[in-house]
């Protein structure tokens, strides 16, 4: 089986180019049975985001918020905000369309239609996402547009720098490349109006007045540990790495990651010696040790505790 990853940097910025300069807008499948733990990491990108769950539910985290999503909702994520998926039944087979974009798309910043319309709402710090529901009346036109950009992308848009992915059916008919991309800016439009015409009853998310902050605290001790993993790592040097207090690192990791600090180093650890034992013939002996552990018994105990099998039954069984 492939398994899938993402290429981030020391902030968790997605190493990606979406689309291209003259059309800034790429399509995209999360294949998540295909991800390590079937999770797409946090990372961030400048551009926005539709995403929409299918083939199971999804749970979603942005920034320090989390969000289920069912069978066929969607969400809107604004640019510069940490988020992730999740997909949480391990038997579904989530194959998940979603579009990153610039709102340059929409309208470019010197215009009104811009500084009226685009930029109040992407400023708006209690609206870093929208839910889509399937349920929802007013959602639904909305889920149906982007299953039609979704198929226009898919037929006709550039191939992405993660190379192909799997044929999606929208049951969309008569799609046509004659001025598909005006198709699309027009599609994006109309789901940006009714945006706009909604904001009155749109959760107000809550946030707090230092998350910019804490969110840089986060990327800090994400980065120090992707780093640094495979030595030996302290709390106190997981704190360090953001110039806080221990306490005040277990609480930043606590809010976005669920977990402490030594609990997520560990975790990385575990999925490092993963992706190891499927893309390389290396002894488990020395992926224990290239992984930060200093015992053999002890990694492949905690190993098995975590994916529920040994170092050497994972190989054997999801080695290509």
């Amino acid at each position: 089986m492939q398994i899938d990853s993402m290429p981030l940097d020391q902030t968790c910025y997605e190493k990606v180019r979406h689309g291209q300069p003259n059309f800034p807008i790429q399509f995209y499948v999360d294949e998540l049975h295909k991800f390590i733990n079937r999770r797409v990491p946090l990372h961030w990108h400048y551009e926005c985001e539709f995403f929409v769950a299918r083939g199971g539910s999804v749970e979603v985290q942005v920034g320090h918020h989390s969000i289920e999503l069912h069978p066929n909702d969607g969400i809107f994520i604004c640019g510069n905000v940490l988020h992730g998926f999740r997909q949480l039944n391990e038997k579904e087979v989530c194959e998940c369309p979603n579009i990153v974009f610039s709102t340059d798309l929409i309208a470019p910043h010197s215009s009104l239609i811009y500084q009226k319309y685009v930029f109040p709402f992407l400023a708006d710090q209690q609206i870093p996402y929208v839910i889509l529901r399937a349920s929802e009346h007013w959602h639904q036109p909305i889920l149906l547009m982007l299953d039609r950009i979704f198929a226009l992308l898919q037929q006709f848009g550039s191939e992405s720098e993660y190379g192909i992915f799997p044929f999606l059916n929208f049951n969309i008919e008569s799609l046509t490349s004659s001025g598909f991309e005006m198709q699309i800016q027009c599609l994006l439009s109309e789901i940006w109006q009714a945006f706009i015409q909604h904001r009155n009853v749109l959760p107000q998310v809550v946030q707090d007045r230092q998350e910019f902050q804490h969110q840089l605290r986060i990327q800090s001790m994400i980065s120090y540990i992707q780093q640094n993993y495979m030595h030996s790592v302290t709390l106190q040097d997981i704190s360090k790495s953001a110039n806080i207090s221990k306490s005040e690192a277990a609480r930043c990791f606590h809010t976005y990651m669920k977990c402490s600090p030594v609990e997520y180093l560990l975790q990385y650890r575990l999925e490092t010696a993963q992706k190891l034992l499927h893309e390389t013939s290396r002894s488990i002996h020395l992926i224990c040790l290239e992984c930060g552990f200093n015992s053999c018994s002890y990694f492949i105990k905690m190993f098995k505790r975590k994916v529920g099998m040994t170092p050497n039954a994972y190989r054997k069984e999801y080695r290509v």
